[in-house]
């Protein structure tokens, strides 16, 4: 029989007028007084759930952000099935943070005042140095692979057929730390011999979608774009794919500074157990154009070796990052 410890001078006269409630409203026919069945006794289950529903538990909060994919609605919209699944499958309740822009998530998460947050590894390699921010799980795509590749976009009627044919033309790209929007396209550019300078122009956008906006309206002449966002694109014939790379580390969730270790590991061992395509279906929001339809696999600093040291050819890393491993 499993036993219960509670602090009886303070919770039992509580939970035993809570439990006096429940039989006194639930019992008896509906136009009497009821009566009390002194042989009906609460089990261990009843009692527990009145505990845990009891004012006067505490239960630690975890805030969660995210790199900007398609937009602070559209992108909580998908996180916060996730964080409901979270605090069902832990000890621990989590609640959406938002920042106002990547360099603002950095900060949040380097600070402490984020716990946890889905980001790339951009943004991930741009943060090692200045803080431990610790690699928990990395997404697996829908198509089962464990990495995402980079997809450069043009209208569909652009005369241009190759990455060298974008010297003299403008460039959009997501924001400074997106691997998928600027680090990745950087390292396509920089292997067909092209560099910033070649291009007319260059801006930030800030996120995928806007990204892929400005080619749709004609701001820019290509994008660099998340596969998943541009094969939907591609597909619906509102764009074209110019050139796509290959496999890189995929975008995953990371713990801040000072998140502990038991926190740390018990949201590690949910997140694997979570299945999208499977028994945790239900309730989520077009999780199937995330860069985690499949769910995760567990991921460590290593991971992120190659990109790193392609990232620091290219100068994309802040000085106090490029030599740092772990910290």
């Amino acid at each position: 029989m499993r036993h219960i410890t509670v602090n009886t001078h303070r919770a039992l006269p509580c939970l035993l007028g809570m439990i006096l409630g429940l039989f006194l409203n639930g019992c008896g026919d509906a136009g009497g007084p009821g009566k009390i069945d002194l042989d009906d006794v609460a089990t261990t289950e009843e009692i527990a759930q009145v505990l845990d529903n009891s004012p006067g538990k505490q239960v630690e909060e975890y805030l969660f952000g995210f790199d900007l994919r398609n937009g602070p609605r559209e992108d909580a919209r998908q996180y916060l099935p996730l964080l409901d699944y979270l605090s069902r499958h832990t000890d621990f309740r989590f609640r959406l943070h938002f920042s106002k822009d990547a360099k603002g998530l950095l900060k949040d998460l380097v600070s402490g005042q984020l716990h946890f947050a889905a980001i790339g590894a951009g943004t991930y390699l741009t943060a090692q140095g200045d803080t431990a921010i610790e690699p928990l799980v990395r997404g697996v795509n829908a198509k089962g692979e464990h990495g995402y590749r980079s997809i450069i976009i043009v209208a569909p009627d652009s005369p241009l057929r190759s990455l060298t044919d974008l010297k003299g033309k403008r460039v959009a790209f997501g924001s400074r730390t997106s691997t998928q929007g600027y680090w990745i396209p950087r390292i396509m550019f920089d292997n067909a011999g092209i560099s910033l300078a070649d291009f007319a122009g260059h801006f930030f956008t800030g996120s995928h979608r806007d990204c892929a906006e400005a080619v749709l309206t004609g701001g820019a002449d290509a994008c660099g774009l998340q596969d998943t966002m541009a094969e939907r694109l591609i597909e619906s014939g509102a764009v074209r794919a110019l050139a796509a790379s290959e496999i890189f580390p995929s975008s995953g969730i990371f713990s801040g500074t000072g998140v502990p270790v038991g926190v740390r590991e018990a949201v590690r061992e949910a997140l694997i157990a979570f299945k999208p395509q499977g028994g945790d279906r239900d309730g989520l929001y077009h999780w199937e154009r995330t860069e985690m339809a499949g769910g995760f696999i567990s991921a460590s600093v290593d991971d992120y070796t190659e990109l790193r040291n392609q990232a620091n050819h290219l100068g994309l890393l802040p000085d106090d990052s490029r030599s740092n491993t772990k910290r």
